[in-house]
């Protein structure tokens, strides 16, 4: 199955449940083929894909980069990085049918110079698609499967069999996902409102304590001395709040009968 074969299921699922969310695509240069940018197209999905160098858009780009190069060498102190952004409307690849725009970012830096290339049909400016929009891909998905991989070792594949390591990726996933909710659930606790897996591992979940049981409660003592002690507590805080408010909203309407 292609590329646009599976977006076409995701779309497909996506519009079912919400027919008027307005969906947009992006992907670094592994998507960027023609088959991919005639479906957006044709489903109405505007795109941002990252495309490979080559000559004919290193020439287009050639006097911009002159221009940026100049300008670092007589202000390169005073600003040592710095970018600029600009289109090309009327490139075609030999296997494309027709034209498409292309955004360029070109970068001067302390350690060298570099551009970088995106196909898109957004209208935007060439500023606006490359950082508003297309960059943004680090931080959804590939910073969730960063974490996914180094935090919750969802690389660790390691049974013999295709589906015993596809329900162990599911595993790793429903992992993820309550990691999530507990990131919602502490919002409004600043330490850790946006805490990675690995520095809650580290201060809240990997914790020397003492566990007391009994047929009804279960007791955690902690350390006096332990430094997280207070931010544990107030974690715990939200966390409770926050179970209750889930609560009270799947709570059935008063008289209605809960299925027994």
């Amino acid at each position: 199955m292609g590329a646009a074969e599976v977006l076409d299921r995701i779309v497909t699922k996506l519009r079912a449940a919400w027919p008027g969310v307005r969906i947009r695509v992006r992907s670094d240069n592994g998507l960027a083929v023609p088959g991919l940018y005639d479906y957006c197209e044709g489903h109405g999905l505007p795109y941002a894909f990252g495309y490979a160098t080559n000559p004919v858009l290193q020439r287009a780009t050639a006097q911009a980069l002159a221009d940026l190069e100049l300008y670092h060498h007589f202000y390169g102190q005073r600003e040592p990085h710095v970018q600029r952004f600009e289109e090309i409307r009327d490139y075609q690849a030999d296997s494309w049918a027709q034209p498409r725009r292309i955004v360029a970012k070109i970068e001067v830096t302390p350690q060298g110079s570099q551009r970088r290339f995106v196909v898109t049909d957004l209208t935007e400016p060439p500023q606006a698609v490359y950082r508003d929009f297309y960059v943004q891909r680090g931080r959804v998905p590939e910073q969730p499967i960063g974490e996914m991989k180094n935090g919750l070792a969802a690389d660790r594949l390691s049974a013999c069999g295709f589906r015993a390591n596809a329900f162990r990726l599911l595993v790793h996933t429903l992992a993820y996902a309550i990691v999530v909710l507990f990131r919602e659930a502490v919002a409004g606790v600043a330490e850790v409102a946006t805490a990675t897996v690995s520095t809650l591992r580290q201060r809240l979940w990997k914790v020397g304590a003492v566990l007391v049981t009994s047929p009804r409660r279960l007791w955690l003592h902690l350390s006096e001395t332990w430094p997280s002690r207070g931010l544990w507590a107030r974690v715990q805080a939200a966390v409770s709040t926050f179970v209750q408010q889930l609560g009270r909203r799947r709570a059935p309407p008063a008289g209605r009968a809960v299925p027994q």
